[in-house]
C-alpha cells in the first residue's frame, strides 16, 4: 500500500515524538496504547487498553480511523452499564432521602413528646421506688445525658436535612 506524503509525514512526526519520550523513560515504563499494522485496505489500529480494533484509511490527505462493529458495541455496552448504575444510584439516593425524612419526622415527634414527659429530676418529690436515692440520682443523670445526646443528634439530622434540601434546590 502506498502512503501519501501527508500520511507519511504524520507517521514520521508520531514516531519522532514517541522516540524523544522513549529516551526519557525505559521501554518497560512506557505503556503502549495503540499497535498499528499495515494492510491492503489501510492501517489496522489496536487499542491495547480496550481491545478495540479500528481500520484507518487515508481520506483527503487525512488519516481517518473507523472502529469495528465490535468496538462500537464495547462503547455502547459501557454506556448501558453506566446508565444502569446511574439509575440504581438515583434509586438509592431517593431511598436514603425518604429514610432521612422519616427519621427527621420521628425525631421531631420524639422531641415534642420528651418535653411533655414525666420529670424524673432529683428536685421532684419522689416516692420510694425500686432504687435508693443514690441510684435514682444516677438514673436521673443518665437520662439527662441521654436526652441531651438525643437532642444533639436530632439537631444534626435537621441540619443535614436542611443542607440536603439546599443542595437539591440548587
Amino acid at each position: 500500500m502506498k502512503l501519501s506524503y501527508c500520511t507519511r509525514g504524520i507517521l514520521l512526526i508520531v514516531l519522532a515524538l514517541g522516540g524523544q519520550s522513549a529516551f526519557a523513560q525505559s521501554e518497560s515504563e512506557i505503556p503502549v496504547r495503540f499497535e498499528m499494522r499495515e494492510t491492503d485496505n489501510g492501517l489496522v489500529r489496536l487499542d491495547t487498553r480496550t481491545g478495540i480494533v479500528s481500520l484507518c484509511t487515508n481520506r483527503l490527505q487525512q488519516l481517518v480511523c473507523q472502529p469495528s462493529i465490535d468496538g462500537i458495541k464495547v462503547y455502547e455496552d459501557e454506556i448501558t452499564r453506566l446508565e444502569l448504575e446511574n439509575t440504581k444510584m438515583r434509586q438509592e439516593l431517593r431511598q436514603i432521602s425518604e429514610a432521612l425524612a422519616t427519621l427527621t419526622e420521628k425525631a421531631s415527634i420524639a422531641a415534642i413528646k420528651s418535653e411533655t414527659a414525666l420529670d424524673l429530676s432529683s428536685t421532684a418529690p419522689q416516692e420510694e421506688g425500686w432504687f435508693g436515692k443514690e441510684e435514682e440520682k444516677k438514673l436521673s443523670d443518665a437520662l439527662d445525658f441521654t436526652e441531651n445526646a438525643m437532642r444533639r443528634f436530632f439537631s444534626v439530622v435537621e441540619e443535614m436535612k436542611d443542607d440536603f434540601q439546599k443542595d437539591n434546590a440548587e
